[in-house]
């Protein structure tokens, strides 16, 4: 697998997904939370707090694994005879800037997509 394609498959796309996902979960648990003043127990017609709560604690170990991972295999991807080079700054731009961006101000991202999650909580 060449380095564009691992960086764009696995970097961009899977743990962009999983990002996602985390997004979705916290709005989900957010809304829970406003709903009934507790973040893990609550219940609407729907959905259950305990399933959200495991499928985002399962997901966490998931992404704690697949982000090693994807930093262990873009250095070896990235090898050259420089330790900094053009590709291992872009790639590691990505790995380590993108999460700092939605870590750094996450009540914007999760607000945003609670415009797709409150609908779940609607009777």
């Amino acid at each position: 697998m060449n380095y564009k394609n691992f960086l764009i498959r696995f970097n961009v796309l899977y743990l962009g997904s999983l990002c996602f996902t985390f997004l979705f979960l916290g709005a989900i648990i957010l809304r829970g939370r406003i709903e009934s003043g507790n973040a893990w127990v609550w219940s609407s017609p729907y959905l259950d707090s305990f399933v959200v709560a495991s499928i985002y604690l399962i997901l966490f170990f998931i992404s704690i694994i697949s982000y090693a991972y994807a930093l262990w295999r873009t250095w070896q991807l990235t090898n050259s005879n420089t330790i900094i080079n053009k590709r291992r700054v872009l790639a590691f731009g990505w790995l380590i800037g993108a999460p700092i961006i939605v870590a750094s101000n996450p009540l914007f991202f999760i607000s945003a997509m609670r415009l797709v999650t409150d609908r779940l909580f609607i009777p």
